[in-house]
């Protein structure tokens, strides 16, 4: 996403200049879309030059916990309407940005992902595994991940090998 007015270079200029921000596959977004629909744990799934695909809840076992099947949801790019990031967690605070009005959108096909499904070692858990996704909030990248249908946020230092 890039706001009205600016000039896409690359990622990385996008990411300090405050250009716009980035959608990434297998990533977290708070996402509301013009039928009205407001997503808030969806992963994305697929981004093409005309579509967006995310899944309804985190996995199967969120949606399971709600009472809801777990499925793939396709929108047009030119549905989405606003992108909430998280300001402040404990105050509950966001920022929303409204896509149609302030950003042009651009797919840009990448040779490899910086960014994936997080697979972590929880020591504190008996060694119990869980994927994580990354979340995008004002302040960066947070990591969330899923315990009995409930996703959290994962707190604590994390060691990338």
């Amino acid at each position: 996403m890039i706001k009205k007015g600016k000039e896409f270079t690359d990622l990385k200029d996008l990411r300090k200049s405050g250009k716009g921000f980035a959608i990434k596959m297998e990533a977290i977004y708070s996402m509301e879309f013009t039928d009205g629909k407001r997503y808030e744990s969806n992963v994305v799934k697929n981004i093409t030059q005309d579509s967006l695909s995310i899944t309804n809840f985190f996995n199967e076992n969120a949606a399971k916990l709600a009472g809801q099947p777990f499925k793939l949801i396709h929108y047009p790019l030119s549905a989405l309407k606003y992108v909430r990031f998280i300001d402040d967690r404990m105050l509950s605070l966001y920022s929303k940005k409204n896509i149609q009005k302030n950003f042009d959108l651009i797919v840009k096909k990448m040779d490899h992902a910086k960014m994936c499904p997080a697979v972590i070692n929880f020591k504190d858990r008996s060694g119990e595994t869980k994927v994580c996704h990354f979340y995008l909030t004002s302040q960066g990248y947070d990591l969330l991940y899923e315990s009995d249908g409930r996703v959290y946020y994962l707190e604590g230092r994390v060691e990338w090998k």
